[in-house]
């Protein structure tokens, strides 16, 4: 099974709507299409993690928060328990803005030097390839610049966002 990044942009109201049990997460999710709401980031999230923060999982906040943060939604139910629970996670667009703030400040070039091959693969940094392949970090960067430019968006719009693996 792979697992792939995503989020979503939401409003500060379908966000409190949901945290209220007024809207189910599902129909948030899955339901209608909001392609232009939504940002896939394929495997890529776990690299981007690493670039941002130097390590596997760890980090400072804001950085922390880009693609792995947030706060979980709802309570794991018993089979969810068994198995590695991951659930959808929510920041307020204040923390959206924080992350905004955070990576305007970080040019591609910074980036570019943080990408190492051999200390990746050595963190297990998922899914688990060849990083110095030819490609791989340009696989990356692409998904960061959409990354940075959806925070954009998101901030400008004081939208708040779910964070989710599928």
């Amino acid at each position: 099974m792979s697992m792939v990044g995503n989020l979503k942009r939401i409003s500060p109201t379908v966000l409190n709507d949901l945290l209220q049990g007024d809207v189910e997460l599902d129909e948030l999710l899955y339901g209608v299409a909001d392609e232009d709401q939504s940002l896939y980031l394929d495997k890529s999230w776990h690299a981007i993690h690493y670039l941002l923060n130097g390590a596997a999982w760890e980090g400072e906040v804001p950085l922390i928060h880009t693609v792995l943060g947030g706060t979980p939604i709802g309570e794991p139910d018993e089979e969810e328990e068994n198995e590695d629970y991951n659930p959808t996670r929510y920041l307020t667009a204040e923390q959206v803005k924080q992350i905004h703030d955070a990576l305007s400040v970080i040019s591609e070039e910074e980036l570019l030097r943080r990408y190492n091959p051999e200390h990746m693969t050595e963190l297990d940094i998922y899914p688990s390839i060849d990083w110095d392949e030819d490609g791989e970090r340009e696989y990356v960067m692409d998904y960061y610049r959409e990354l940075v430019a959806y925070y954009q968006e998101a901030a400008k719009n004081n939208e708040a966002m779910l964070l989710y693996m599928s």
